[in-house]
């Protein structure tokens, strides 16, 4: 665990003693000061180790001054802080358990060092007992209760249901939920299923009639495959591989024609004199107009779409040894594993081009009596040298024969629906997305996505049991929300996909969505900073949903907003790797919540133990005050922006 420790000038010598024995079990510790017996002002440390808990950036916080009075008072004025005084350590194991303390406050001159440890001791290995307890909690918040009573008391209502969203029931649930007993929940298996039984049952307790969505899928998996060149057979796996998503499963008797580098650019055209309709195109990896890659050395999809835009029937790819080694380890992974897709029966699938990759040496004899039997790497050496398109007929017949074995089955959206209050505005509705589903037991291993999306699931649970509190207490949204784990989103945003093209609620009636994926660790770019949260979307295609936003954020939350990945050009294209994705193509407003790659992504390292739940639940409380925002404001916001990413799908 992360702790964040401070004193006056009445505790330096406990805070060390203190500091010792939390690093001695393996805990991290910040340390806020002082670090003197110089006279200071208690204020300064307490607000700094009170904002290190409000922010998440450590999990517990511990403050030391000769009563303990001045510095439990100081850490209280902090929105989410519940800070407790104990002079021993049953006191110290109540504050805990509960009333869910989140900072223990030290008596220096009423107690010794060894009980000062045994009270921190007490404090750490207790755990809030909720119930009952919770229901006394979520009354406690009152910050700044007297200008809100006079001004809105609207707003107090607002932040009294968002503080129900805390670190404790995230890890209630995520302990759970991203447990080896959902075996990582992959799509279509046992874990999955079992995981969107956690997720109706948790709506219905709580008070929702929650509802599924059947996506129907279909798996796809290479078993096996032959190539025949001129009666030489080639083994899949063994000799050549192939795109998993193969449609033309047998070709016979194809012409061959050799493309050169496959490629047209400018002056630069391998398809100037060669007819390729219908025929099975062979051409080299790499450029031969540069040394440094280009987008036609490192995009092979860009050839392919060209070979099959010029009537290709196969394309084949002809890698030197190097490349291909690498290639190979790669992709032996993906041809052994299925793909999913959705089961739509009159939809071809896959790629239209049936795409294989073959090492340059094994493809030596297709180009017997083509320039005195010239191998595959000298035309490489020849066309690099003259700086010329070479093209050819090839004087043989492709065949090949792929197997594939299907299966097809459903799987769940889970739906809750809150209904709004406002005869007229609750036709509209507000749409919180989070994916359940994750990439299951890979070599044996359980990969359990805590993270990916385990944080953005229990987050929205969350979400979902402050808006029905706030109903149930009279106090509903006017628009509907619609509350929905999406399946499917690790093979392709399958289920997010499935409900745009087949709304339970009408996409015309949908003012927005927030899709949460990703929000419990950090990224390398903010490993000494957890007080931050991408935003990617907010502005595309409504200036009033990116205000409204940053409003929420500067009013309630004060989180780091990082816009880098919200970039038109930004390479990792994040815009379309999660399920908001399948609102915004449709031209609703979005915002997708995410705060970075780590490690352990897509790993069995992404463990419920790492996830840091005060950020977490930061992140929820800021969903939540964008979402209410949405949900009653009086005008629907406008959108007034086309999508500025060029469509990939």
């Amino acid at each position: 665990m992360k702790f964040s420790i401070g004193c006056d000038h009445a505790g330096p010598v406990y805070k060390k003693t203190i500091t010792d024995y939390l690093e001695k079990l393996g805990h991290s510790v910040i340390n806020r000061g002082t670090d003197t017996e110089d006279s200071v002002d208690y204020p300064d440390h307490a607000h700094a180790v009170a904002e290190d808990v409000e922010s998440g950036n450590s999990d517990l916080g511990i403050l030391i001054c000769g009563s303990a009075n001045g510095v439990s008072m100081t850490a209280n004025k902090h929105q989410t802080i519940r800070a407790g005084l104990a002079w021993t350590p049953e006191i110290a194991e109540l504050a805990r358990t509960h009333n869910n303390a989140n900072i223990i406050c030290i008596p220096a001159r009423f107690v010794s060092e060894e009980t000062a440890v045994a009270i921190v001791d007490a404090f750490i290995n207790a755990e809030f007992e909720g119930g009952r307890h919770q229901r006394r909690v979520s009354k406690i918040c009152c910050s700044m209760i007297a200008l809100l009573l006079a001004f809105s008391p609207s707003l107090i209502t607002q932040t009294d249901y968002a503080s129900r969203i805390d670190s404790t029931g995230l890890y209630d649930h995520l302990s759970v939920f991203a447990s080896d007993d959902f075996e990582g929940r992959e799509t279509g298996t046992r874990g999955q299923r079992k995981a969107a039984q956690y997720l109706l049952d948790y709506y219905n307790s709580i008070g929702f009639e929650a509802t599924t969505q059947m996506v129907p899928l279909k798996d796809a998996q290479v078993s096996g495959g032959t190539i025949e060149v001129n009666s030489n057979e080639l083994n899949l796996l063994d000799d050549f591989f192939l795109y998993p998503g193969i449609k033309e499963l047998n070709l016979e008797n194809s012409e061959m024609v050799f493309a050169g580098f496959g490629i047209t650019d400018g002056e630069w055209d391998d398809y100037a004199k060669l007819d390729v309709s219908g025929k099975t195109v062979v051409v080299l990896s790499g450029d031969p107009r540069e040394e440094k890659k280009t987008n036609w050395s490192q995009n092979i999809n860009k050839k392919r779409v060209l070979a099959e835009k010029n009537g290709a029937s196969a394309f084949v790819v002809l890698m030197e040894e190097e490349d291909y080694a690498v290639f190979k380890g790669r992709m032996k992974f993906y041809m052994q594993r299925k793909s999913t897709s959705i089961n739509r029966p009159a939809d071809g699938e896959g790629s239209s081009v049936p795409t294989f990759f073959v090492e340059d040496s094994t493809a030596d004899s297709w180009f017997e009596g083509v320039k005195k039997n010239r191998k595959a790497k000298d035309f490489r050496k020849h066309t690099a040298k003259k700086q010329k398109s070479f093209t050819t007929a090839l004087n043989h017949t492709w065949n090949h024969s792929i197997v594939k074995i299907y299966e097809e089955y459903e799987a769940a959206n889970v739906l809750a629906f809150l209904p709004g209050s406002d005869p007229v505005l609750s036709e509209e509705v507000v749409v919180v997305t989070s994916h359940y589903d994750h990439i299951g037991i890979v070599d044996g291993k359980i990969n359990n996505g805590a993270d990916d999306d385990g944080s953005g699931t229990v987050t929205l649970l969350e979400i979902a049991e402050a808006f029905k509190t706030a109903q149930l207490e009279g106090n509903g949204s006017k628009r509907s929300i619609l509350f929905m784990n999406v399946v499917g989103e690790e093979k392709g945003l399958l289920g997010s996909e499935w409900y745009s093209d087949n709304p339970v609620y009408p996409l015309e009636n949908t003012v927005s969505n927030l899709n949460i994926d990703m929000i419990g660790r950090v990224d390398e770019a903010h490993k000494d900073n957890n007080n931050y949260i991408y935003l990617i979307g907010s502005d595309k295609l409504s200036s009033e949903l990116h205000e409204l936003s940053e409003k929420a954020n500067n009013e309630f939350v004060n989180l780091e907003l990082d816009y880098t990945f919200n970039a038109p050009d930004d390479p990792n294209r994040f815009y379309y790797r999660s399920d908001h994705y399948n609102f915004a193509k449709h031209g609703i407003p979005v915002i997708f919540y995410f705060s970075g790659v780590h490690k352990d992504y897509h790993g069995p390292g992404d463990d419920f133990e790492k996830i840091m739940y005060n950020k977490t639940a930061k992140v929820g409380r800021l969903v939540y005050h964008t979402c209410w925002e949405l949900a009653n404001r009086n005008e629907r916001i406008v959108v007034d922006k086309e999508n500025d990413f060029p469509p990939t799908r």
